[in-house]
C-alpha cells in the first residue's frame, strides 16, 4: 500500500525509494520535492476544508430569514457536497510518493474548490447588495419578532469565501509541487531507459565488430 503522507510515520532520513516506474530507485525523497512544504500544505488544506465543512451550519441557519438570496443555500449545500467528494478522495491525493492518480485527485479537489469560490464571492455580492435581512419567529403563522440578521450572515459569508480562497490557493500549490514531482521522477525513468537502451545498443555493436572480424579470419585461413 502507497506511503500517505498525512497519515503514515514519516520516511526515514536517507531511506532509498522504489518509485514503481521500471524499479527506479529515488535516493531521498528531499529529491523529489521539500517533503516539509508539502506536507504543511496539506495539513493546511485539511484544516482549512473541516472549517468550510463547519462554516456551512453558521452560514445557513435553521430558522427562517426574510430577504435572504437564495445562492447563500445553493453555495452551502455545494460545498457540504464538495467537502464529501474531497474528504472520500484525500487519501488518495495525499500519497507521499506522487503518482498520476493523486495528481488528477488533486486536479479534481482544486476544479472543486474553484467552483465553490465562484459560487462564494457570488453569495457574498448578492448579500452585500440585498440589503437587511431578518430571522423571522412566527407562532400560529403570525410574525412575532423579527431580528435583523444581516450582519451575522454577510460576515460568515465573507469568511467562508476567504477560507474559500485559501483552500483553492493552497490545493493549486499542491497540484504544481505534485505535478513537478512527477516530472523530475518520468525524466529519471526515461534517462534510465536510454542509458539502457544505449548499452544494448553497444552490446549489439560489439557483436557486430566480433562477426566481422570472424568473417575477416575466416577469408584468410581460406585464401
Amino acid at each position: 500500500m502507497a506511503h500517505n503522507v498525512l497519515f503514515d510515520p514519516p520516511i526515514q532520513e536517507g531511506q532509498r525509494i522504489n518509485v514503481g516506474n521500471n524499479n527506479t530507485i529515488i535516493e531521498n525523497i528531499s529529491s523529489i520535492y521539500n517533503l516539509s512544504m508539502f506536507k504543511n500544505l496539506f495539513r493546511t488544506y485539511f484544516s482549512i476544508l473541516l472549517i468550510q465543512y463547519i462554516l456551512i451550519y453558521a452560514c445557513v441557519p435553521l430558522e427562517d430569514i426574510e430577504n435572504r438570496p437564495a445562492m447563500c443555500l445553493v453555495s452551502s449545500i455545494y460545498i457540504l457536497i464538495m467537502f464529501g467528494i474531497n474528504a472520500s478522495i484525500l487519501p488518495l491525493c495525499s500519497s507521499t510518493i506522487p503518482t498520476l492518480l493523486s495528481l488528477r485527485c488533486l486536479f479534481c479537489s482544486f476544479i472543486l474548490e474553484l467552483i465553490g469560490l465562484i459560487l462564494n464571492i457570488i453569495t457574498v455580492v448578492q448579500s452585500l447588495r440585498v440589503g437587511k435581512m431578518f430571522q423571522v419567529e412566527k407562532k400560529n403563522h403570525v410574525i412575532i419578532i423579527k431580528n435583523n440578521v444581516e450582519l451575522y450572515i454577510n460576515t460568515f459569508n465573507i469568511i467562508a469565501m476567504i477560507f474559500s480562497i485559501l483552500a483553492t490557493v493552497s490545493v493549486f500549490c499542491l497540484v504544481v509541487i505534485c505535478e513537478k514531482a512527477l516530472e523530475y521522477i518520468a525524466s529519471k525513468v526515461d534517462r534510465r531507459i536510454l542509458k539502457q537502451n544505449k548499452e544494448k545498443f553497444k552490446k549489439f555493436t560489439l557483436s557486430t565488430e566480433s562477426m566481422e572480424r570472424f568473417t575477416q579470419l575466416q577469408s584468410k585461413y581460406f585464401s
